[in-house]
């Protein structure tokens, strides 16, 4: 999927659980989505955030594949690696720097709830584009704001996460620089 924002954008979105509640209301988002604490990880090239979701629905993406109705417990797993890598509960996703406007993002998600089911590849791939065309408008109205900011910029708490991961990337570029 091309992007029109910097490849730094998409890593923010994924190290953001809360932005599902409002980017994803169609797919990934249900009731808790936007509350539970984040827990936060830094290793030497990798941030993650994470946090449980305790007594809720499954998401409406989710719910097709799942052999039970009602509610459950969930991990919001997002994990980012350098140089730009990231792991999302059942998915990787890959973004590739085109230039500093715009990124190639791939992306593959694999799952053993129906082994072997073209139904289950197909509805996986339709409901993945989906919710990445919600999150690529976002994105891209967000690089457009912050290329010519109006307003100053506001680093909230559950930024910290990408805030985190941009500082390993500068320290990776500064030392590949020598």
């Amino acid at each position: 999927m091309a992007i029109g924002c910097n490849y730094l954008w998409v890593v923010d979105n994924l190290l953001a659980p809360s932005h599902v509640a409002w980017v994803h209301p169609t797919s990934f988002a249900v009731a808790g989505t936007d509350n539970p604490p984040l827990n936060l990880d830094e290793g030497a090239d990798c941030v993650i955030v994470s946090r449980w979701i305790y007594d809720a629905p499954a998401s409406p993406y989710h719910q097709p594949f799942l052999s039970f109705a009602g509610i459950c417990d969930r991990k919001q797993h997002y994990e980012c690696r350098l140089p730009a890598v990231a792991l999302r509960n059942f998915s990787y996703n890959f973004m590739t720097p085109v230039d500093a406007d715009n990124t190639l993002y791939f992306w593959l998600q694999h799952c053993n709830a129906i082994p072997g089911s073209p139904y289950m590849a197909e509805r996986m791939f339709a409901g993945a584009t989906m919710a990445f065309n919600e999150g690529k408008a976002v994105l891209e109205a967000v690089h457009r704001g912050m290329t010519a900011p109006a307003t100053p910029y506001l680093n909230l708490g559950l930024d910290a996460g990408a805030m985190r991961f941009r500082t390993l990337a500068e320290r990776m570029s500064v030392a590949q620089k020598g």
